[in-house]
């Protein structure tokens, strides 16, 4: 009896162990972004011709910092598609590691909409009022800017994408 003693405690001090940090959520797998990439720029047909990008590309950290100063260590995936003739038109989303920094994410991109604003007063000021419309938001563990005329169309397919991939 005084050798099973220790070995009941011991087990149930794993027990109790195992329990501790159940408060954090399980982490959603990250949507393939190529998909989305796609099911987001059918969503404004109005956009111009866009080039794209995904984390999925070899020199993907060097991309990135174009429009996140995030650490690339946070970072799970990405997308961008841009104007190809110089308009305003952008749609980044950054999945992060860790939902907990999808609003820092969510601030790097409120200061890439800022650099940009920036920009075009200076030297395309007929694209500002469409660049101070823009959306920046978080869902999950994804941060979002979209600068485009149906931007709210965007962020619907977004959302309908992100509940049809769980």
């Amino acid at each position: 009896m005084k050798r099973l003693l220790p070995l009941l405690l011991a087990g149930l001090l794993i027990l109790a162990l195992c329990g501790c940090g159940g408060d954090k959520p399980a982490a959603v797998p990250t949507a393939d972004m190529e998909t989305m990439q796609t099911a987001l720029l059918a969503a404004d047909p109005t956009l111009p011709e866009m080039r794209s990008i995904t984390g999925e590309v070899a020199d993907a950290k060097d991309l990135f910092t174009y429009f996140s100063d995030l650490p690339y260590e946070k970072v799970e995936n990405f997308l961008l598609s841009y104007s190809a003739e110089g308009k305003a038109d952008e749609i980044a989303v950054i999945a992060v590691k860790d939902p907990a920094d999808a609003e820092a994410a969510a601030d790097t991109l409120r200061a890439h909409l800022d650099q940009r604003l920036t920009l075009f007063r200076q030297y395309s000021p007929d694209e500002v009022s469409r660049a101070e419309k823009a959306l920046v938001f978080t869902q999950d563990q994804y941060a979002v800017l979209l600068i485009c005329d149906g931007n709210q169309d965007v962020k619907t397919a977004f959302e309908e994408f992100l509940t049809a991939a769980q």
